[in-house]
């Protein structure tokens, strides 16, 4: 991506400082470090505005010991054929990059649901108006409150494969959200990985945390999420947790942040209390806030207070 296209691709609708919380790889604990920092800003005073954007496995909301809501259906387009206004041209076919619609000879075409992108370029293309929007639910965004901490979630509904929309509608829903109230900072909690759900919930980000784990497939994926944020021009730290494995290899990670000109902004160690906060439903640094894990998500803290303003 050229410097043009991030530049148009980090453009946000609001002033509030974004911060995303991701990484390469699943199970690093990128949701604990999300909702802890969450937890322990809001705790601070600062007004947060914390939105899980991983919506296929949305777990914010558990491990902030809250019973989220829905407020809000991601609808999406699906085309449905008049056969009676239908002229048989093949001009919706023809348009559809998907491939989701099928026709055979002197036939009206068919639709495989499960192609649809719903970019609705058939309907722009039907010279009959004989497509319609058929639009089903595919998703939702759910809303909950805690003190100074608002929590926006998207969810994916059961047996649907198109996450990329209730992503984008989740971050759309969030901007909105925090054009109308006041925030100190919004954080992020994108999906692991490095695919489009990714980077989607990376946009607007003014600062991204790649949380990495000390083993040699951690390292590896946090190769591939540096090389994401850095064709998105988006700043990148990296943050180490669960410090202290045995056979961890610090060294090769310290290799990788000066390769792309970052830092190490924390080390969170492995830490047994973690465990029992989970089981409790409460965020770590309320439940043991002298805890090693509670000091290394405070480094985190520290490091926003002085560069993201």
């Amino acid at each position: 991506m050229n410097k043009s296209l991030a530049w148009a691709f980090n453009r946000k609708p609001v002033k509030t400082p974004v911060v995303a919380v991701t990484g390469g790889k699943g199970g690093t604990g990128k949701t604990s470090i999300a909702v802890n920092l969450a937890a322990f800003l809001s705790k601070e005073g600062h007004h947060v505005l914390l939105v899980d954007a991983d919506v296929d496995s949305p777990t914010t909301g558990i491990v902030l010991g809250v019973q989220p809501t829905p407020i809000y259906e991601v609808k999406m387009f699906i085309p449905k054929i008049i056969e009676d206004e239908c002229d048989k041209c093949g001009r919706c076919v023809g348009a559809c990059r998907a491939h989701a619609l099928f026709q055979i000879a002197e036939k009206c075409p068919m639709l495989f649901e499960e192609l649809c992108s719903g970019c609705e370029a058939c309907l722009l293309a039907c010279p009959q108006n004989a497509i319609v929007n058929a639009e089903k639910i595919i998703g939702y965004v759910h809303h909950a409150q805690d003190g100074n901490l608002t929590l926006i979630e998207g969810e994916l509904k059961p047996n649907e494969t198109r996450s990329a929309h209730v992503v984008i509608a989740t971050k759309d829903f969030a901007f909105k959200q925090a054009s109308q109230e006041k925030y100190d900072i919004m954080i992020v909690d994108t999906s692991p990985g490095t695919h489009c759900n990714v980077v989607q919930g990376l946009r607007g980000a003014d600062l991204a945390l790649a949380v990495t784990e000390p083993t040699p497939l951690g390292v590896y994926d946090l190769i591939l999420i540096m090389e994401l944020t850095s064709k998105l021009g988006i700043q990148t730290q990296i943050i180490v947790n669960k410090a202290g494995m045995p056979g961890e290899n610090r060294e090769k990670i310290r290799e990788i942040a000066n390769r792309y000109r970052c830092e190490i902004i924390s080390e969170v160690p492995f830490d047994r209390t973690l465990f029992q906060s989970y089981v409790a439903g409460t965020p770590i640094v309320t439940a043991y806030p002298n805890s090693s894990v509670t000091m290394g998500i405070m480094r985190i803290a520290d490091y926003i207070h002085d560069h993201v303003r």
